[in-house]
């Protein structure tokens, strides 16, 4: 395979170019597979030859929300690269980076009220997967002066990838400067690899750590359709360069939260072939989609005040949380250990539904219904205005609705609207459209 020996003889190029440490990105996908296994057996060759070995980074993102079967395989094909490359000395480190908990996908959704996210409002891409990765990436420049990132993309994979690849700049060692890190060079040494090319790769090439059985396993079932039919594989989901870039659903290595597509073939084919015990969180995630664009499941204005589709009400908020708690429960999450949302996301929650005016504890309340061993600070405010009403003839769960309206927005120069949504809280509690914890 020619174009094998130059993509060879082209990252050892710009390996031994200078000390600027390789970065490379790895999802876990097939292509990002290959630049990593070509990058290791240059490192073994090297290493063998009596040279000098410089740094090299391999970094993973992990959004949190990764479907709980490519998680569990990511972590245990990170781990099985960490302890050979140990083992064989090759300099080479393994990072998995996460989001602040305070920007997680639950604690922005769930607890300050984000719509699921769309293609215009692609909140959850800078969120999860570039601002965890420019930090990182802006880190080890500052340490190290420059860095050169490997990415797995190729130009086959679509039309929009290969314009994408096509419009960068190129310097005169084939090098594109990173759009957002200064010093931050980016090599592509596999875009001009076909899908069929990646794939004779894998299947004649083992992995140095161990097998790409696995991997394979999951493109294959990822890849079948309801119909029975088998699909093509899709590019990875790597760490996002920009937030144009084209969004990761459409992969089998995407979020299960993705609401950016409309249907899910990754989440649908890995039900249809053996996973059934996921349906749970596609079923979920088919709520987000139909949630996200009606008018009944989000406030009437948007936290400046001005009039439209805002964020998700406070009752909705209620029960997509109460709704994860329920898939925990379920006997095949039990099972696996999975826990779909953390302890310090459910404070976090709490701490946004405090500000929206909820100072009754509602999320750690329904974390500790479920089970979950979170510290509840008990809030008396409700319990000291309630004490002037001389009348006992009131609901407590009304009062509390109202007072959220009164409380979220206290500190705000625009009051208009509030009597009209007290008016539809009301309506709403006498409909019985509310979420009992």
């Amino acid at each position: 395979m020619n174009k094998l020996i130059q993509t060879k003889k082209l990252i050892k190029h710009h390996y031994l170019a200078n000390n600027r440490p390789i970065v490379v990105t790895f999802s876990g996908g097939k292509d990002s597979t290959v630049v990593l296994q070509l990058v290791i057996e240059m490192l073994l060759e090297l290493k063998q030859e009596g040279q000098k070995l410089k740094q090299t980074f391999v970094v993973s993102s992990d959004t949190t929300v990764e479907m709980p079967i490519i998680e569990s395989y990511l972590e245990n094909i990170l781990n099985s690269i960490d302890i050979f490359c140990q083992k064989k000395d090759l300099n080479l480190s393994v990072n998995l980076i996460k989001p602040k908990v305070e920007d997680s996908f639950f604690s922005l959704m769930i607890g300050k009220g984000y719509p699921a996210p769309n293609k215009w409002f692609r909140w959850c891409t800078d969120r999860l997967k570039i601002r965890p990765a420019t930090h990182f990436l802006d880190t080890l420049v500052r340490k190290n002066q420059s860095i050169l990132m490997l990415l797995g993309v190729r130009i086959d994979e679509s039309i929009s990838r290969a314009n994408s690849i096509n419009s960068r700049e190129l310097n005169f060692q084939g090098l594109s400067l990173h759009d957002q890190i200064p010093n931050a060079y980016v090599l592509s040494p596999i875009k001009n690899w076909t899908t069929h090319e990646v794939w004779k790769y894998l299947n004649v090439n083992p992995a140095p750590w161990g097998s790409h059985s696995n991997m394979m396993k999951l493109y294959s079932k990822g890849a079948t359709l309801p119909d029975g039919t088998v699909r093509d594989g899709d590019a990875d989901c790597n760490i996002a360069l920009n937030p144009e870039a084209p969004s990761c659903g459409k992969t089998r290595f995407g979020c299960w939260t993705c609401t950016v597509i409309d249907k899910d073939r990754s989440m649908e084919g890995m039900v249809q072939s053996g996973e059934e015990w996921m349906k749970p969180l596609w079923e979920y995630r088919e709520i987000l989609l139909e949630y996200r664009d009606r008018e009944d499941k989000r406030n009437s204005r948007r936290r400046n005040g001005q009039l439209g589709l805002g964020a998700f009400n406070i009752d909705v908020r209620k029960e997509l949380l109460k709704k994860l708690f329920i898939i925990e429960k379920k006997e095949a999450f039990i099972k696996r250990g999975i826990e779909l949302i953390s302890n310090k996301e459910i404070e976090i929650i709490q701490e946004y539904w405090n500000i929206d005016g909820d100072i009754e504890n509602s999320a750690l309340k329904l974390a500790i219904k479920y089970n979950r061993k979170v510290n509840i600070v008990e809030s008396h405010e409700i319990d000291e205005v309630l004490s002037c009403i001389t009348t006992k003839n009131y609901s407590r769960k009304l009062f509390n609705r109202i007072y959220e309206v009164e409380k979220k927005r206290k500190n705000s120069s625009i009051r208009i609207g509030i009597l009209n949504e007290i008016e539809e809280r009301v309506n709403n509690y006498y409909k019985g459209e509310f979420v009992e914890n």
